[in-house]
């Protein structure tokens, strides 16, 4: 630095000094020989002083800054002395290592200079190359490597730098995760993305220097699930379209959402219509359509399916019933619009619904409500563990499920899962049906010209037609049975049938081991036998080894009384061979005998069952046993009642059914397979 240069100046006020002009002197007085960082201001600034002959101070004279070398800056690049003689300015160095010199001078004169030495500058920044903003598949590697460079305050590159790469959200992977830049200060690493959708990031971050945050998105994989959000599980009047709409969510393996992914609604057969049919998931993976359901009531199902993967939406249309049958492991019931619905088990087809049967088990539960095969409307219908059958409106007989033995009386000992018409090639007024009843083994039919006909296994008297010895044991066309009587109503039980004729004349026939044919013996009967006893019944119900009917003065059971199937009031091992009235049991409307236990409406509509009660069939809240008529729970006044093998169904007042008891297989047609040990409102009615 020179330290002083002098200058003849003239004073302010225009005087001379007492011995000539007045001279001033600028003196260096602090900022030279410092070092700072390249690019940095130095710490001190450069002070200059300007003094006369006499070492007083100039004030009010500006003083030039310039750089002379090295490429920084002055600032200001004047200023004006002080009261004291002083100006300063400050030095901001060149970006290149070495000395730096600036001067400072009056009126562009002989100049004082500084010199300052200009070093290496720490890291100050990192600023990202490469790799950002990326867009790639959760799970994969971005396409281009996560580049950055490290510098100093300037902008130059800094070798050497240990740099650390993060990740800070969304998961993935690093080649590695530090790196130390090379001679260009650059410093790289691989990024697989995790799998989360959405926006991931890495910090990345050196000592001393503020991390920054490199970004890349991430899109959802294939689909790989259909999940519903929300609209399955709706009720809705027939025909009607239901109120929510159907959504469903589109995901990839990961979980996440998957935009743009195109979705096909498709009703199933009968299941009513959806629009659109097609619809594309937005940006939450979501997609919507809205559902008509088909004219006919019961459960309609929807498949929503994009990319081979499917989820399936159930609705109900709303249903009423008349009547209801209670079979094995499995119900049927009409409704009020006479078409067909059934539930429960279904690993022979004897649900009717047209379904091939494979295997066996809990598979093969239907818990709720479905409609029968064939768009028939049915009059009554009538179940049994391994069959059914109903009757049209045109009085024509169908049977569904087991075959072997030529119980659906078609001609065949072929197994139907859907209705099929009874004696096909007989004559139209053999097949034309008023009522039906099913047992285990064998169908009995009342024709409109009141004769019953039979069909079935026949080794045990139980198609009543008295067939010689040698007779094949399977009758597959109906058959009528012996004694030419005319019948007003019958029901087919285990392996027994009874009937009440025209003239209230009760007969049984078939196997008696229990008593069940009411003939004071236990001997089988192949021919219609009369009951004994003396008394006339209105309507009979012939049960798995025992029978009960109502007469004039209330309701009478016979045969096997085990369980207190009978309502005697006390179980016993020892048949009873002859109809045997419950005593103190009012006038009945209805009466059903099932498997081991029975019920029965009064003329108020309140409902009674006794006998076995391990699954809860008899409906009052317990799995206790009852010998005598014990009310069923609820408080609902029923018109038809139906007791089944260990289940029990009937239908209210209002034409609502419920069932109880056992529900392995659904047969209770609430939606569950849990037992119930009250009555439980079937789906899909108001």
């Amino acid at each position: 630095m020179t330290p002083l240069f002098a200058a003849m100046i003239v004073a302010s006020c225009g005087e001379e000094g007492a011995t000539g002009p007045r001279i001033a002197t600028l003196i260096a007085i602090s900022g030279g020989g410092q070092q700072g960082a390249i690019g940095a201001t130095l710490t001190q600034p450069l002070v200059v002083r300007l003094e006369d002959q006499a070492g007083s101070p100039v004030e009010g004279v500006t003083v030039q800054w310039r750089v002379v070398s090295g490429g920084g800056s002055i600032s200001p690049s004047q200023s004006t002395t002080d009261a004291d003689g002083r100006a300063s300015a400050s030095l901001r160095l060149g970006t290149t290592i070495g000395v730096n010199t600036a001067t400072a001078s009056i009126d562009n004169s002989s100049a004082i200079t500084f010199s300052a030495a200009a070093v290496a500058a720490p890291p100050a920044k990192i600023i990202v190359q490469g790799g950002e903003g990326q867009t790639a598949t959760v799970s994969t590697q971005l396409a281009s490597d996560l580049l950055v460079k490290v510098t100093d305050a300037v902008d130059n590159a800094k070798a050497g730098v240990a740099v650390t790469f993060t990740i800070s959200s969304g998961g993935g992977t690093l080649t590695t995760t530090t790196a130390t830049s090379d001679a260009n200060g650059l410093a790289s690493t691989k990024w697989t993305l995790g799998n989360l959708s959405g926006t991931q990031t890495v910090l990345v971050a050196a000592s001393g220097v503020t991390p920054v945050s490199v970004a890349a998105t991430a899109r959802a994989a294939a689909p790989q699930s259909v999940a519903v959000v929300s609209g399955s599980n709706q009720t809705a009047v027939p025909g009607t379209t239901l109120p929510d709409s159907l959504r469903v969510r589109v995901l990839d393996r990961f979980g996440n959402p998957v935009s743009g992914a195109t979705v096909t609604f498709t009703p199933r057969a009968n299941g009513g219509t959806v629009s659109p049919t097609t619809a594309v998931t937005d940006a939450n993976g979501r997609a919507a359509t809205r559902w008509t359901l088909a004219a006919v009531g019961g459960p309609m199902f929807v498949d929503a399916a994009s990319g081979g993967f499917s989820t399936t939406f159930l609705a109900g249309g709303i249903v009423t019933y008349t009547s209801i049958s209670a079979g094995g492991r499995n119900t049927c019931a009409v409704a009020s619009v006479k078409v067909l619905f059934c539930w429960g088990y279904n690993g022979e087809g004897q649900l009717g619904i047209g379904q091939a049967s494979q295997g066996s088990g809990p598979v093969f539960a239907f818990p709720q409500p479905s409609a029968s095969a064939g768009n028939l409307t049915f009059r009554e219908v009538v179940s049994s563990l391994y069959h059914a059958c109903g009757v049209t409106l045109a009085s024509v007989g169908y049977c569904w499920g087991v075959n072997h033995d030529g119980r659906l009386g078609d001609g065949t000992l072929i197994a139907k899962t859907a209705p099929t018409q009874i004696g096909v090639g007989q004559d139209p007024g053999a097949h034309s049906y008023r009522v039906l009843g099913v047992s285990q083994n064998h169908t009995c039919g009342i024709t409109l010209g009141d004769r019953i006909f039979c069909w079935g296994y026949t080794r045990d008297g139980q198609i009543g037609n008295g067939p010689p010895v040698g007779a094949p044991d399977a009758t597959i066309l109906p058959v009528e049975v012996s004694g030419n009587l005319r019948f007003s109503q019958m029901s087919a039980g285990g392996l027994h049938t009874c009937a009440i004729t025209n003239s209230s004349a009760t007969y049984c026939w078939g196997v008696n081991l229990r008593g069940e044919l009411g003939n004071n013996s236990t001997v089988d009967q192949n021919v219609p036998t009369l009951v004994g006893g003396g008394n006339t019944f209105s309507s009979v119900s012939a049960g798995f080894t025992h029978t009960c009917a109502i007469g004039g003065t209330g309701v009478f059971c016979w045969g096997d009384n085990q369980f207190g199937q009978l309502g005697a009031g006390t179980p016993s091992l020892v048949p009873v061979v002859l109809p045997a009235q419950i005593g103190g049991f009012g006038a009945a409307a209805a009466v059903s005998a099932g498997q081991k236990h029975t019920c029965a409406i009064l003329s108020d509509g309140t409902a009674y069952c006794w006998g076995l009660n391990d699954k809860g069939q008899l409906g009052d809240g317990t799995t206790t046993n009852r010998s005598a008529p014990t009310l069923v729970a609820g408080g609902l006044l029923f018109a038809a009642i139906s007791a089944g093998d260990g289940h029990s169904c009937g239908v209210t007042t209002t034409n609502i059914a419920y069932c109880w008891g056992d529900n392995q297989f659904g047969q209770l047609g609430d939606g569950s397979q849990t037992n119930r040990l009250i009555p439980m409102r079937v789906a899909f009615q108001p």
